[in-house]
Order: structure tokens, then sequence, then C-alpha cells
């Protein structure tokens, strides 16, 4: 497979992207995306969306990979110690790194510094990699979770839902530290409480966010949220709800 390659000047970069930094330790974000575009084609995709908005010549599957990034990894891992999304972008893990193993070679640098790693994919590839990653105290493998079920109308080219969940419960019996991002909360498909009961003793922790970039009514959200959040806490679920579903709480509500 012949894909269109670049190089940078960076790969480790600051971010803006939200992401909240349970350990208390890494008050830097930084991401790191080896990859320009994704095959997973998802519909609801952030970036995707965002790209066609300001690239619109820009073919979103037609996959660049940055090919000087282990590298770059080597030199821009001297920052200091932060959380580094991987990738924030883009999915480490789609189909192309089945022969360009550059997410495993790029994280062989990663893994070895004072980084916080976030391991964030929808593919069960990762699994070639849990001998890298089991038993570090500085690595989470995350996984998108958007239904129990598999979502080929939203997430066309990504593996399945139900291959994601075997990959996570595969990880957690290796000792790998997990986490489950349900972003987005897909309104009366993703059902985040069922998620919730299903993965909660093999995910470590969840993060939940809206969907963005597309006409979503935000009085859903408002309905919902609460009910999720009172069920995580009595559940004693570790949990987090980024910025954007959070500011549809009602006013004053309190769990």
């Amino acid at each position: 497979m012949n894909l269109p390659s670049l190089l940078r000047d960076s790969i480790i970069n600051r971010s803006r992207v939200e992401w909240k930094d349970h350990t208390g330790r890494y008050p830097i974000l930084y991401n790191c995306n080896i990859y320009v575009g994704c095959q997973h084609d998802c519909r609801y995709c952030y970036a995707r969306l965002m790209t066609k908005r300001f690239l619109p010549s820009f073919s979103w599957t037609n996959v660049h990979v940055v090919e000087n990034a282990v590298a770059l990894a080597q030199e821009d891992v001297s920052q200091p110690p932060g959380r580094i999304m991987f990738c924030s972008m883009t999915d480490p893990y789609q189909s192309v790194e089945a022969s360009t193993r550059l997410a495993r070679r790029t994280l062989e640098v990663l893994v070895e510094s004072h980084h916080h790693i976030l391991i964030l994919t929808k593919s069960p590839l990762v699994i070639r990699d849990f001998t890298l990653l089991s038993d570090r105290s500085n690595v989470e493998v995350g996984f998108t979770i958007t239904s129990l079920r598999d979502l080929p109308a939203w997430e066309p080219y990504a593996p399945g839902n139900t291959k994601r969940i075997e990959a996570l419960k595969h990880a957690h019996d290796l000792g790998v530290k997990t986490f489950v991002s349900v972003e987005p909360w897909i309104p009366d498909i993703s059902e985040p409480t069922k998620i919730v009961e299903a993965l909660k003793d093999v995910a470590d922790r969840f993060i939940f966010g809206s969907m963005n970039y597309m006409a979503v009514s935000r009085k859903y959200y408002a309905e919902e949220l609460p009910n999720l959040i009172r069920f995580l806490e009595e559940n004693r679920v570790n949990y987090y709800v980024k910025k954007e579903l959070r500011s549809c709480l009602p006013k004053g509500f309190t769990t």
C-alpha cells in the first residue's frame, strides 16, 4: 500500500484538546499524531469534519504518514513532563499501521520517557503491542466505545464496538491500564449507562463527550446527562465529563 508521506519539524506538541489529568502529576497536555487523516472515516469524527471545513480539498481517508515521527519523538520527549495523547486527531492503529508499524516504533520511545501516555484507538490491532505496554505505570490504553453493538452506518470502516470490547477485556486481563471513551455520545444510540454497566469491571475509568460539528440538540444531553451522573456517582465509577457536554447540565444540578 503506497500512501502519501510527509515530514514535520515536531511530533509532540502542546495541545488545547481537553483531557483531564486524573493523576495530579501532569499539568501539561501534548498531542502526538503520527498519521494525518484516518481510514475509519467515521461519520461523526470532529477531526474529519473540522478538516473538511477548513481544508475542503483534503481527502481525509487518503492518509499521510509522518515518516520522521520516530526521530522527532526522540528529540521531543525532552520537553517538560506531561500527558501525551496518542493520537488526538487520528487513530494510531488504523489499518495502515499493520504494515508501517509506526505506532509501535514511536511508542518504544514514548513509554521510556517521563511522560504519561494516553493511547486512544478503535482497533484491536493494539493487542500486538500489549507486550510493550503492560505493567507500565505511565501508559493507559483507551478504546472509543460508542455502543455495545456495532454501528456500521456511523463507523463504516472502523473495527466494530464488539471487537474493541474484546480487546479492552484482553488488555485488562494482561494488566494494562485501561479507559473507555464514550465520545461521541450519540443520542438515542450509545446508551452510556449500559456501556458502563457492561464494562466497569474491565475499565479503570470512563470519559464522556458530546457530538461536535454536528447538529445535535443540547436539550437531549440536558435531559439525559443528570441521570448518567447520578448512576456513576451511586456506583462509584471513576469518570470524567468533558466541558462541552458538562455545559448542558441544568443550572443548579447537584449529585
